[in-house]
């Protein structure tokens, strides 16, 4: 009786142990510290851009997405257009809305979807705008292409991941004709003029 409760409990704390050790080396990751980038100067969101009617315009995977946000409002999409409640006091103010009275919003990017779907997409879902209309474009396009299935799949295009340069060659000549593709349906979409802030390939 006693050999089987220290059995038990020898194989609940190496049970116990291996949820801890999972969680601190795969769930328990660094987050980094500070500012994402260089000062923006507030004197720039003093005053009103345009009186035009624009649409931000989100498109590609789950970085625009807002994936991993601690809440829909802090998302990077959402960040662009208004400050969160809780937003840090040197960006306050710093935002879209606050200088396009005109402003709407349409977020079409899919968490997880890779260059390949981007370019259905705005292909078959997103309208021609109106002439008076601007577009502000924020793309993230590309990294879902290298590295879908991690290697849980021979690498394919769209999932390069474990793939040979030689392989993936073709491959990546592909990508490069498909962002043309979406800039061109893009611009199509927006006879009014747009802007294009395309973020290719994320750095993991």
């Amino acid at each position: 009786m006693k050999k089987r409760l220290l059995g038990l409990l020898c194989m609940g704390i190496l049970l116990i142990g291996g949820a801890l050790a999972c969680r601190h080396f795969w769930f328990s990751l660094p987050v980094g510290e500070g500012p994402a980038g260089p000062p923006v100067p507030g004197d720039l969101f003093a005053e009103t851009w345009s009186d035009r009617k624009v649409l931000l315009l989100g498109v590609g995977d789950s970085i625009t997405a807002g994936l991993g946000a601690a809440s829909t409002d802090h998302s990077s999409f959402n960040r662009l257009v208004a400050n969160p409640s809780d937003e840090f006091p040197d960006v306050q103010g710093i935002c879209l809305s606050a200088v396009l009275p005109n402003l709407r919003t349409e977020n079409l990017a899919v968490s997880g979807s890779t260059s390949i779907y981007h370019v259905e997409m705005l292909r078959d879902e997103l309208e021609i705008q109106d002439p008076d209309t601007f577009g502000l474009v924020v793309m993230t396009s590309g990294g879902n292409d290298l590295i879908h299935s991690y290697g849980r799949m021979p690498p394919r295009e769209g999932a390069m991941y474990g793939a040979t340069l030689a392989q993936a060659q073709p491959w990546i000549d592909n990508f490069q004709k498909r962002l043309h593709t979406m800039i061109d349906l893009l611009e199509e979409r927006f006879p009014g003029g747009c802007l294009i802030f395309l973020a290719d390939v994320y750095d993991p």
